[in-house]
């Protein structure tokens, strides 16, 4: 999908960002971040949520999302001054300013809940998710195990469940077949034939433990 804010359109399926037409090179955390706003708005994302995205399971201090931040409106064209795309919340975090179209004429709500697969974070959209290695699925997994459609997840009020779709190699919650819906609960393993990944939320307590970042 192409989303259109100010000079900007961002291009979810290419994972580009152009600004006046041209291409602007952008690292994945910035991308991340960008698409988290988006997705999110008008909605407050707090800090403590941006950190757990944007760095799960590590440690890194305040200034981390605050030079981010700095960078990602840089590269938007806007100012804390202006805050015409990104506003500051003080104390609390960041919000998506800029009205939005999308070239479908909607933007699907995001929940709190995604996947984690070979250091790759897939979001879950609020209601069915179809993961699979087809184009047409929600979240597609490239994997030789995986089937065209092999799965459904069902996301209502940051509450998940997930079912196999028939597939040719089955779906599995810490290592159970999913062969009728079963809850996902934070932590969980989910495997689609031998392709692992974790279920998590990003709303964890910041009370965890984290190893400190090099």
């Amino acid at each position: 999908m192409k989303l259109e804010f100010k000079d900007c359109i961002f291009d979810t399926a290419s994972r580009e960002l152009f600004r006046g037409g041209a291409i602007v090179p952008i690292e994945p955390k910035m991308y991340l971040l960008l698409e988290v706003l988006i997705q999110r708005r008008p909605a407050v994302v707090t800090n403590v949520e941006l950190d757990e995205i944007l760095w799960p399971e590590v440690y890194v201090e305040r200034g981390s999302l605050t030079r981010l931040v700095s960078e990602l409106r840089s590269v938007l064209g806007d100012s804390p001054r202006e805050s015409r795309i990104i506003r500051t919340v003080y104390k609390t975090g960041y919000s998506f300013a800029a009205n939005v179209v999308g070239n479908d004429g909607a933007i699907k709500r995001v929940s709190k809940l995604f996947l984690l697969w070979n250091e790759r974070m897939m979001h879950l959209e609020e209601g069915e998710n179809i993961l699979g290695r087809g184009e047409e699925c929600t979240l597609v997994i490239d994997a030789t195990t995986v089937s065209r459609r092999h799965a459904r997840i069902t996301v209502s009020r940051d509450a998940a469940s997930i079912e196999d779709l028939e597939s040719t190699n089955g779906t599995f919650v810490n290592k159970s077949p999913a062969k009728v819906p079963i809850a996902l609960k934070d932590g969980d393993e989910v495997a689609l034939g031998t392709a692992a990944m974790r279920f998590r939320r990003s709303d964890r307590s910041a009370q965890t433990e984290r190893s400190v970042e090099a």
